[in-house]
C-alpha cells in the first residue's frame, strides 16, 4: 500500500461536521440549528421565522436568536417577503444554496464521472472521462484519487465547504461497511477507509444501481412511491428495490443482483462463473454478443458499413435500432421480451407499483416499451400487472445525481 497522502481540507462547516454527542448548551444549539437548516433545505417553499419555529418546536425568541446567528454565518438568507392581504409582510428565509456542497462520483466499467452539487442539488461542476477503464489495481485507484483532486481544484470551490462525497461503483458493495468486493478489494481496509485517508471529508460508497434508485426516489419518477423497481440497464444489469419507501440493501448490501437470477435459457458463461444467468441474455454485453453472432451467421446491418465488428458497442446498436436498422431492432426487441418475462416473475413476488428502467438502454425506450410489456404479460399475474406501470427514467445523469444525494441524505438535508 502507498504511503498516506491525505489532503487536509480543514473542514470548517462546523454545523454538520462537528461531533455533538456530548450534552452541553453549545451542542444543543448546534443540534437545533441543524434541524432548522435541514427543515429549510427539505422544504418545497421558503418559510417565515414563526413557521420555522413551529415546525422544529422552538419558541419564537429562541428560534429567532438561532436563525439570526445562521444568517450572520451566511447559512440562511432572506428570500423575499410573504404575500399577505394586509399588514406588514413577514420575511421568508431559505438556505443559501452555496453554503455547502456534495461530491458525486460514479465509477463504471468503462467511464468515470464526477459532479459537485450545491445545497439545492444543482450541478455546479462536472466532468466525464469516457476513456477511463475500471481495473482492480492500485494504479487505477490512485487515478480515481487524482480525478477527485482535479475536480475540487477546477471547481474553485472552497474545500472547507464540501460536506462529503458519495460514490456509486459497479459490482457488489456493502454500504454499511464501505467495502467493495469486486473492485479495489485488495485494500487492507474498506474503500471508505482508503478515501477517508486521502480527503478530510466523509465518504460514502454504494452499488451504482442502489445510487440510481436513490436518485429516482428523490428526484425522479419514484418520488412519493412506496413500492417500486428501478432497473439499471446498461452494459450490465442491476435492480434497486424500493419497498415501503426504503431501498432494500439486504444483509450485506447485495440485494438487487437481478442479472444473476437463473431465469435465462442461454448456456453462456456469466462473469460470476455460472451459466444461465439472466445477465448473459439481457444487457449491453449480451446485445453486443448477439449482434456479433448474427453478423457472423451472414445477417447484415448498416452498422458494419462504417465500423469494424469488434468496435461496435451496445450504444451503437441501440442508436441504429432507433434509426430503423432491422437487425438492431430485432435484437433489441428480443432482449426487451426476455427482460419483461423476468420482471413479470418479480412482479408476482413483490407487487411493485411502478417499474422504472434507467441506464444506457433508455436510448431505445420506444422499441423496448412494447416488448417488455409483452414479456411481462407472459409471466405476471393479471391483477398485480394491471396495477404496475412501466416507465423510463427522465432524470438526466440520474446515477451521478444519486451519488451526490447520498451525502445530503446522510445529513437529513433531503
Amino acid at each position: 500500500m502507498p504511503t498516506s497522502n491525505k489532503i487536509n481540507y480543514n473542514l470548517t462547516v462546523d454545523l454538520f461536521s462537528r461531533n455533538i454527542d456530548d450534552i452541553n448548551n453549545l451542542n444543543r444549539q448546534l443540534a437545533q440549528k441543524r434541524k432548522i437548516v435541514a427543515l429549510l433545505n427539505r422544504s418545497e417553499k421558503e418559510l417565515t421565522i414563526p413557521g420555522i419555529c413551529k415546525k422544529v418546536k422552538l419558541s419564537v425568541p429562541t428560534g429567532t436568536k438561532l436563525i439570526n446567528e445562521l444568517i450572520s454565518d451566511k447559512i440562511i438568507i432572506d428570500s423575499g417577503k410573504k404575500e399577505t392581504d394586509n399588514g406588514r409582510r413577514p420575511v421568508l428565509y431559505k438556505v443559501d444554496p452555496e453554503y455547502a456542497y456534495s461530491i458525486g462520483l460514479v465509477i463504471q466499467l468503462k467511464g468515470i464521472s464526477i459532479s459537485i452539487f450545491n445545497m439545492e442539488m444543482n450541478e455546479v461542476y462536472s466532468n466525464l472521462d469516457e476513456n477511463f477503464v475500471l481495473e482492480n489495481s492500485i494504479a487505477c485507484l490512485e487515478n480515481v484519487v487524482d480525478i477527485i483532486r482535479q475536480a475540487v481544484d477546477n471547481s474553485q470551490i472552497e474545500p472547507k465547504r464540501i460536506l462529503g462525497m458519495g460514490i456509486g461503483i459497479t459490482g457488489r458493495v456493502n454500504a454499511r461497511t464501505g467495502y467493495s468486493y469486486n473492485y479495489f478489494n485488495f485494500l487492507d481496509g474498506s474503500l471508505v477507509d482508503f478515501f477517508s485517508d486521502k480527503f478530510d471529508f466523509p465518504v460514502y460508497v454504494d452499488n451504482d444501481t442502489h445510487v440510481l434508485g436513490l436518485a429516482e426516489q428523490y428526484f425522479g419518477k419514484a418520488r412519493n412511491i412506496q413500492n417500486a423497481f428501478v432497473l439499471n440497464l446498461s452494459r450490465g444489469m442491476g435492480l434497486a428495490i424500493i419497498s415501503n419507501g426504503e431501498i432494500i440493501g439486504g444483509e450485506q448490501g447485495f440485494a438487487g443482483e437481478f442479472g444473476h437470477i437463473q431465469l435465462g435459457d442461454s448456456n453462456r458463461l456469466c462473469l460470476c462463473g455460472k451459466r444461465g444467468c439472466l445477465g448473459t441474455e439481457v444487457g449491453g454485453h449480451a446485445l453486443e454478443q448477439n449482434f456479433q453472432e448474427h453478423i457472423e451467421q451472414g445477417e447484415t446491418s448498416l452498422l458494419t458499413t462504417n465500423k469494424n465488428l469488434s468496435e461496435i458497442k451496445y450504444q451503437d446498436i441501440l442508436k441504429a435500432a432507433s434509426e430503423g436498422d432491422a437487425l438492431s431492432i430485432s435484437l433489441t426487441h428480443n432482449i426487451g421480451f426476455k427482460l419483461g418475462k423476468a420482471l413479470g416473475n418479480m412482479i408476482n413476488l413483490l407487487n411493485p407499483g411502478i417499474i422504472i428502467i434507467g441506464g444506457g438502454f433508455t436510448l431505445a425506450r420506444d422499441i423496448l416499451t412494447d416488448s417488455v410489456k409483452s414479456g411481462m404479460t407472459h409471466t405476471a399475474l393479471s391483477l398485480p400487472l394491471r396495477n404496475c406501470e412501466l416507465m423510463f427514467s427522465s432524470t438526466e445523469d440520474a446515477t451521478i445525481k444519486g451519488a451526490g444525494a447520498i451525502v445530503f441524505n446522510q445529513l437529513q438535508l433531503l
